[in-house]
């Protein structure tokens, strides 16, 4: 009796992730942009495959403000499924720099890689040296811990 009780147990499980990756693929897959942003975060996909095919959002140009958007909208999605990945930060550095006159995201995202690359020396000596070239956008606030861990 209790072996049939988990053979049940097993199939329905199956069955139930089954219909959740099925979901999955249908909000990857889905065309409906508002659609997918609304659902993107009950997925248990990150960033990556959304930026790549069928979205192609790695593609799309960061000249234009709506492509910027859309970026950052999709990449805050998943900000909490990505806080200590490095190549996250750095997507998402890449993409406010480009408007870091309108906005402060730049910031965050840069102390956020600042911090994650500590012991990758070669990347830690390029963000000194962003950070030395962008010194005027940063804030005091931020400035004074950037200074502090400039080792």
């Amino acid at each position: 009796m209790n072996t049939l009780h988990y053979k049940y147990l097993l199939k329905y499980s199956l069955i139930i992730l089954i219909i959740y990756n099925l979901f999955s693929l249908f909000i990857l897959f889905n065309p409906i942009k508002s659609l997918k942003n609304a659902i993107w975060e009950l997925t248990p996909y990150d960033y990556s495959f959304g930026m790549k095919f069928p979205n192609n959002l790695d593609k799309k140009s960061l000249l234009n403000k709506t492509n910027r958007g859309e970026l950052t909208l999709f990449l805050d999605k998943n900000i909490n499924r990505n806080l200590l990945n490095i190549n996250y930060w750095n997507k998402k550095l890449i993409i406010d720099s480009y408007s870091k006159q309108e906005n402060n995201d730049f910031e965050k995202s840069f102390m956020n890689l600042f911090i994650l690359t500590k012991n990758n020396k070669q990347k830690y000596l390029d963000l000194k040296k962003y950070f030395i070239v962008n010194y005027n956008y940063f804030s005091e606030e931020n400035k004074k811990k950037i200074l502090e861990n400039y080792n």
